[in-house]
Formats: C-alpha cells, structure tokens, sequence
C-alpha cells in the first residue's frame, strides 16, 4: 500500500469515526433525558394528580410537535384505511396508555425504582415481535424473561406487601407493556409513512384521547403549581418528548438503531442515581439485587451474542 492510499484509507476512516463518536454522544444525551424524566415525574406528582399531569404534558408537546407539523408531518404516502385502527391502538397505547399508569406508578415508588423497571418494556417487546411481527425467539428468551421477572418481583417486595403500595410496580409494569405495545405497532407505520410524520401525528391524536379527562377545576389547579412543578412539567414536554423524540428519529434516519440498546442501561441508571441525589431516595439490598436480575434478562434479550 503506497504512502497515498494509507492517506486517503485515514482520511476515510477519520469521518467514519466522528459520526460514531457523534452517534454516541446523541444516544447518551438521549438516555440521560429520559433518565432525568422519572425524577421530573415524581416530582410533579407532589402537586399534580396522573391525569392532569398526563394533560398538561401532553398539551404543551403536542405545541411543540404542531410547531413541527409544517416541516417534517408529511407523510411520505397517503394514510391507509386499513392502518387507522393501527395508527390509533399506537397513539392510545404511546400517550395515555403508557403515561398515565407512569404517572400514577410514581405516585407511589421512587424513580429509581420506575426507572429499573421499566426496563420490562424492552422485554415486553421481544414477545410482541415473536407475536405479531414472526420475529424468531430462542431459549435465551425464556431464560430472559425469568431473570427480568424474577427481577420485577424482587423490586416490588422492596415497596412492601400492602395492596396501595403494590399498585406502584403493577402500573409502572402496565406502562412497560404499553410501550411495547407503540413500539412494535408503530414500526410498519414508520416503514410506510416516515419516522417523524408517525412521531408527530402518533402524538397529536394520542393527546386529543386526553381531552375527554380534562376535570372542571383543570385550570385551577394549574394556576397552583410552583416553579419547580411547572419546570418539570416543561422538562417533560418538551425535553423529554418533543426534543428526545427529534432525536430519536434522527438516530432512526442515520440508521443507528443498534446503538440505541445502550440507553436500556443509561435510562434506569440515571433514574436511580437522580433520584437519589435529587430528591434523597434510598436504595436496599433487594434494589440492587431486582436491578441486576432486571439487566440480565434487558441483556439476554437484546444482545444477538
């Protein structure tokens, strides 16, 4: 190899290796976002019921995605009517059914422990896939789904035993399937009408289902709020939502979805030790043990090797 083709095989390699590292940055960015987001939940459920909080979440994002709309909302081909009942179990599934049994689970456990068990959901997605998609499992997911559950019910026992406090990690495992249920529902309608124009449409008919849970005294209750709720409100629409899901579809686009496995391990890192730093959570024993048993099946399960 002449001095001139090594320059130019370095030349090659040099932006291969920036849009990796670039690729990386986004992707750590994203996890910490989402991870901040369980902290930014219980702390609005202090002052703001599930449902309000769902509402006025959603209201103030799908501002942000009609901003979006003119831009990136075209679909690339004409909407099916076959796909509508799809496009709308996706948008009942993404907005009240995943975050409304969020936001009442972290009315009852901490964010650390929200955010480890959420890590069903990945799990959760697996199944579906094998399901709906004809996704090929193996026996790695049977033994997956052994350590992840086994992980869940050591989390919960951390809560205790009476029924109230056993609601927390039943709901925050409701809005694990929820989210399994977007996540593989909306990937033909990514294939067939874009990324982004599913995002923002997916979000704009999900927060129009919230409307009908608008209570009278809403706006009330709204006008209550204190600085640090409307600031985790506005961290949530538009940092966790609007922001985060612009580059989600970025990654999606530069074809980087591999990557984005390691935000399953960032995600509920980053709860926990937000939680704990932010807002003085402790953990246990039995926290430590359900989180290593909850990533040991999240690894099983994605990981080809």
């Amino acid at each position: 190899m002449t001095q001139e083709t090594r320059l130019e095989s370095k030349m090659e390699r040099k932006p291969l290796r920036e849009s990796r590292i670039f690729t990386n940055i986004l992707v750590v960015i994203l996890g910490v976002i989402w991870g901040l987001a369980f902290v930014a939940i219980r702390t609005a459920d202090f002052q703001l019921s599930p449902v309000n909080l769902t509402i006025l979440r959603w209201l103030i994002a799908s501002a942000g995605f009609l901003a979006l709309a003119p831009f990136f909302g075209k679909p690339k081909q004409r909407v099916q009517r076959h796909d509508i009942p799809r496009i709308l179990v996706v948008s009942l599934a993404s907005v009240i059914g995943y975050h409304l049994s969020l936001n009442y689970a972290e009315s009852i456990v901490s964010a650390g422990l929200a955010g480890l068990l959420i890590s069903l959901g990945p799990i959760f997605v697996v199944v579906l896939s094998s399901l709906f998609l004809k996704e090929k499992i193996g026996k790695r997911l049977a033994l997956a789904l052994a350590s992840a559950m086994s992980g869940a019910a050591v989390l919960s026992l951390s809560t205790g035993l009476n029924f109230q406090q056993i609601t927390g990690p039943l709901a925050v495992a409701f809005s694990a399937f929820m989210y399994s249920v977007f996540a593989v529902g909306s990937k033909p309608l990514v294939k067939q009408y874009g990324a982004l124009p599913t995002a923002i449409w997916i979000a704009l008919i999900g927060t129009a289902f919230t409307l009908p849970l608008i209570s009278v005294d809403f706006i009330t209750k709204i006008q209550q709020l204190s600085t640090i709720t409307w600031l985790s409100v506005l961290y949530l629409a538009l940092l966790s939502t609007v922001f985060a899901n612009v580059i989600l579809y970025l990654l999606i686009g530069n074809r980087s979805v591999s990557r984005l496995s390691i935000q399953l391990y960032i995600v509920p890192l980053v709860s926990l030790v937000g939680g704990i730093v932010l807002l003085g959570e402790g953990v246990s024993i039995l926290t430590v043990l359900g989180g290593v048993l909850m990533f040991t099946g999240v690894a099983l399960a994605t990981r080809k090797h």
